[in-house]
């Protein structure tokens, strides 16, 4: 992957014009996105009182061990390179085991219909237990954040991968609905969200100009996951039921996040002034900003609409179409989650080349779109080709949010951005499924949950047009 060569779009996060010889940088409370250059001593000669030469020597024998070198700031060198390629392979593992397992959740939904079903439990009852891991993965934010900051990124990481393994191992064991909702909902949800912040803040420090691909790569992670489990998952129910299977599945999930923990770490500083430490825990002023209201209105319906066909498409192909909701819902899961795994690495390419926010747009009234052909699929080839369009382009808000966030309220303010996103995401990732669910029991068939479900995208692809328009026109 090609490394930091600078905005793409000739300027900074805050709109700051810049060209081919200088970058304006803002004071920075957090490291902002890395600039690569081969000249050492142009680093050398921004730092007061530096020696060129011999910090030329000094760079150069860092640079052996260290990779490609990178400027943070004003003569900052920080390292880069190899370090960086596995610091977005953690990313990858640990999107593709929880995320990954978001992504076909709606296959263990399909299961504890019949096992809960059975007990008097009703549809939208059960939906809670997705939904409470999805709110909490995305609402715990408000308390990751500061947990990141007092004791770093090692400890989140750790502390993600051990609650979030635990709460799918104790699901194994549990024989009521409300044991269900505290392990493999808030335990799973809680361990979730320390990760997912984790693996968004930490890639962006190592890459600028292609920092939409490398978040592209490791969000990726999550269409794989789901293209594979969306095959093993039901294999493993049918062979060794469902308690066992989440069993197995804590362990893998464990290995991938606790490796990732290991290899994962933020650039350090090999020569220049010091970066300044982030003092405050979030930035509350960004909020008084009407371009980044667009976008928190827009992550916010994001959250409504995301996880609805994820969770619903083997209950519709079973109800609708008369399929095994097991076989062939989880074989739709996998291919809905495969075309994630393309469309984001290609939606990172493209934002990267055309802007993040009118590609997030564009992907967000075409995944409202995609949701009319699941409205009136009445053949498994119709909910085949739902899949794949619906999962090429609903995964742009992950891939998107660290380089729209930073487009908006700059680097400096990147931690306190991508926090106050993620904190919105929790009211529709805790609500939409019983809603959706009560939809549906009310209507009684499947279309007018699938209405609502296509409308959260057409606003938010809406607002996010309106965000293009309000920068284009007050950012010259």
């Amino acid at each position: 992957m090609p490394h930091n060569l600078g905005p793409s779009d000739g300027t900074n996060g805050q709109g700051t014009t810049t060209n081919s010889s200088t970058t304006t940088v803002h004071d920075q409370p957090e490291p902002p996105f890395v600039k690569e250059t081969n000249d050492s001593a142009s680093y050398a000669s921004t730092v007061p009182g530096s020696d060129p030469e011999h910090m030329r020597d000094a760079h150069d024998e860092k640079a052996h061990t260290s990779g490609v070198n990178a400027t943070f700031g004003d003569g900052a060198v920080m390292e880069s390179g190899r370090r960086g390629y596995m610091v977005v392979f953690g990313g990858f593992l640990i999107v593709m085991a929880a995320i990954g397992y978001v992504s076909i959740y709606g296959i263990f939904q399909s299961k504890y219909n019949e096992i809960y079903g059975a007990k008097g439990k009703s549809p939208s009852d059960i939906s809670f237990i997705g939904s409470l891991a999805s709110g909490f993965q995305f609402g715990f934010t408000i308390f990751t954040g500061p947990i990141m900051n007092k004791f770093g990124y090692k400890v989140t990481l750790w502390g993600g991968a051990i609650i979030s393994s635990l709460g799918l191992l104790l699901a194994s064991w549990c024989t009521e609905l409300w044991q269900v909702y505290l392990t493999q909902g808030v335990m799973f949800g809680i361990g979730a969200s320390l990760l997912n912040l984790a693996c968004t803040a930490i890639p962006p420090l190592w890459y600028n100009k292609n920092r939409g691909l490398a978040m592209g790569i490791c969000f990726c992670g999550a269409g794989i996951g789901g293209l594979a489990f969306g095959f093993i998952i039901p294999a493993l129910i049918n062979a060794v039921d469902i308690y066992w299977t989440l069993r197995i599945f804590a362990i893998f999930h464990f290995v991938c996040t606790g490796f990732a923990a290991i290899i994962m770490r933020a650039p350090r500083q090999l020569a220049g002034p010091p970066i300044a430490k982030e003092k405050d825990i979030m930035n509350l002023s960004i909020l008084k900003d009407p371009g980044f209201m667009l976008w928190f209105l827009a992550a916010a319906l994001f959250g409504f609409a995301y996880v609805i066909p994820f969770a619903y498409v083997p209950s519709y192909a079973k109800d609708v179409i008369g399929l095994d909701a097991n076989v062939q819902g989880g074989q739709l899961l996998a291919i809905m989650s495969g075309a994630n795994a393309v469309g984001r690495i290609i939606i990172g390419i493209a934002g990267d080349r055309l802007g993040p926010i009118p590609v997030a747009g564009f992907c967000f009234l075409a995944a409202g779109a995609s949701c009319f052909v699941w409205m009136f699929a009445m053949t498994h080839g119709a909910l085949i080709g739902f899949s794949v369009m619906y999962g090429f382009f609903s995964g742009a808000f992950f891939t998107m949010i660290a380089s729209i966030t930073a487009n908006i309220v700059g680097l400096a303010n990147l931690g306190s951005g991508l926090t106050l996103v993620y904190i919105i995401n929790t009211p529709g990732n805790l609500f939409t499924l019983p809603i959706a669910g009560k939809i549906y029991e009310n209507a009684g068939n499947y279309k007018s949950m699938i209405g609502y479900n296509a409308a959260m995208y057409f606003t938010g692809g809406l607002l996010l047009f309106c965000l293009m328009f309000f920068n284009k026109y007050t950012k010259k």
